[in-house]
C-alpha cells in the first residue's frame, strides 16, 4: 500500500510539471533556454488563486521573472543563473504580464503573458 501511495505521489508530481503549458493550473512552470534573452514560453494559463511560478534558467546568464498588471507588480523571483528558483502570488482572474527586470532583457523580448481564469 505504501509503495502505491509513494508511486501515485510522483506521478501527480510528475503530471503538474509536465502538463502543456496552456492547461489551466496553480502552478506555472517558466524557463529560459541556455541561449538567447527570450523564455521558452509566451503564453501560459492558470487557475485563480495562490499560484507557484517555478522559473527554470538554462541559460548562465542572469534572469529573472516579474509578474505585473498594469504598474501594479505582484511578485518576482530571485535573479539567478543556471538554476531553479520559485515564488508564489496570488491572482483574480484577467491578464497579466510576466518579463525579466535584468536591463535590456524585456525590451530584447524577455516577456509573456499570463492568462487567469
Amino acid at each position: 500500500m505504501r509503495r502505491l501511495l509513494v508511486t501515485l505521489a510522483a506521478f501527480t508530481a510528475l503530471a503538474a510539471v509536465a502538463a502543456p503549458a496552456f492547461a489551466a493550473t496553480r502552478t506555472v512552470v517558466l524557463s529560459a533556454p541556455a541561449s538567447g534573452l527570450r523564455y521558452s514560453q509566451t503564453l501560459v494559463h492558470a487557475h485563480a488563486g495562490t499560484i507557484t511560478i517555478v522559473f527554470v534558467n538554462h541559460s548562465m546568464l542572469k534572469h529573472n521573472v516579474n509578474v505585473e498588471q498594469g504598474e501594479h507588480e505582484f511578485g518576482k523571483s530571485a535573479t539567478i543563473n543556471h538554476g531553479t528558483t520559485s515564488f508564489t502570488v496570488t491572482l483574480k482572474a484577467g491578464k497579466y504580464n510576466y518579463y525579466c527586470s535584468v536591463p535590456g532583457h524585456e525590451d530584447a523580448g524577455m516577456h509573456g503573458t499570463l492568462i487567469v481564469a
